[in-house]
């Protein structure tokens, strides 16, 4: 409802209250400004919350003309509410309260919870705030996924037949005329659109429900079979026959592409597993020179591709773009803070690849 005042988050107040010393008017504005900004943010948006939570070089992606103009809107709503930031703190406040606005995301958006997950990057890359982000986020990953992936209760999806709340005024029925009966008919006409209004949205309630759940059936089905059959969709050929670097990105793509609800089901690690994706190390730059050329240039083609939320598609990207196995390297460790020959256990290396991939599908 427009205007509705919400209350402020205790784990808010004491986040803000811990960075900035203020009289609580400050503080007040802050929040409003906090549950706006979650109210209306989007791709975009949410990647440049990641962007000023983790304190990115370029928040504002100057580059790309969505990531720009969101950025705008970002800064405009946590600055509003009439009280200027101290220029002095600016950039430290503007840290927090876009870190506080993903984290109030994180009950309902999957993206906010993924942007986070990626960005640190299994801890790698962790923000000093006044809260544990990428923990929050990795707890409201399991949440969401719990909560899509539950099967519904059958007795809530039964309903009765609502009433037509109408009767006829006596007077009426003693003696109508052309004013009254058409007075009456209007009101009955009102009294059976709002039952109809009533069966309608329940209804819809019911369908948007059991077209979940088979959305989700078919997700299952389809990673079994995948699973079963053990043969890359992509690489027309057995899981085994893919090089070892190479299949945290490619097996981690097609269950990516498998997947209908956001973030997934839980089972993601143990289904990269059975499909031959071991826990031995392997190296971001191993994994992105794996993959062929035109393939790393396929998935990673979209414009949302960032260094902070989607580091690995990224490296496949400048890949790509360079075409060379070496020369891309330096420039991506540069644009991500991260080390050219960082290691990973190959299925936590296709999980985060995975999720990356979860991400960048919203922003088409």
């Amino acid at each position: 409802m427009a205007g509705k005042t919400i209350a402020m988050d205790a784990d808010f107040a004491r986040w803000y209250s811990q960075e900035f010393m203020d009289d609580g008017a400050v503080r007040e504005v802050r929040w409003k400004a906090v549950v706006a900004m979650a109210a209306g943010a989007d791709y975009w948006r949410v990647e440049v919350l990641a962007r000023l939570a983790f304190a990115a070089k370029d928040p504002g992606g100057h580059k790309n003309e969505n990531l720009a103009s969101a950025y705008e809107t970002v800064v405009g709503a946590l600055q509003s509410g009439g009280q200027d930031f101290d220029p002095a703190k600016s950039a430290r406040e503007l840290q927090v309260l876009a870190a506080a606005a993903l984290v109030r995301l994180f009950a309902t958006s999957a993206d906010a919870a993924l942007a986070v997950t990626t960005a640190s990057f299994r801890g790698l890359r962790e923000p000093a705030l006044p809260m544990q982000l990428a923990t929050l986020a990795g707890r409201a990953l399991a949440n969401l996924t719990a909560r899509h992936h539950a099967r519904p209760d059958i007795a809530s999806l039964n309903f009765e037949a609502p009433e037509i709340d109408y009767d006829s005024e006596a007077e009426v029925a003693e003696g109508e005329t052309a004013l009254t009966t058409e007075e009456e008919l209007n009101a009955l006409r009102d009294a059976a659109n709002e039952a109809l209004a009533t069966i309608a949205n329940k209804q819809n309630a019911v369908t948007q429900a059991l077209v979940r759940r088979t959305l989700l059936g078919e997700e299952e089905l389809q990673m079994l079979w995948w699973l079963v059959g053990g043969h890359s969709v992509t690489q027309d050929c057995p899981f085994a026959k893919i090089a070892a670097a190479a299949q945290p990105f490619i097996l981690a793509n097609e269950l990516g592409r498998m997947t209908n609800a956001s973030p997934g089901p839980a089972t993601i690690r143990a289904l990269l597993a059975k499909a031959g994706v071991r826990s031995k190390g392997v190296s971001v730059r191993d994994a992105a020179n794996a993959v062929d050329l035109d393939w790393a240039r396929k998935v990673s083609g979209s414009p949302a591709v960032s260094p902070l939320t989607t580091p690995l598609h990224f490296a496949l990207e400048k890949r790509a773009e360079i075409g060379d196995d070496a020369a891309w390297q330096a420039g991506w460790a540069a644009l991500t803070g991260l080390a050219m020959d960082l290691s990973l256990p190959a299925d936590q290396l296709a999980e985060l690849f995975y999720r990356e991939h979860l991400f960048l599908r919203v922003s088409s």
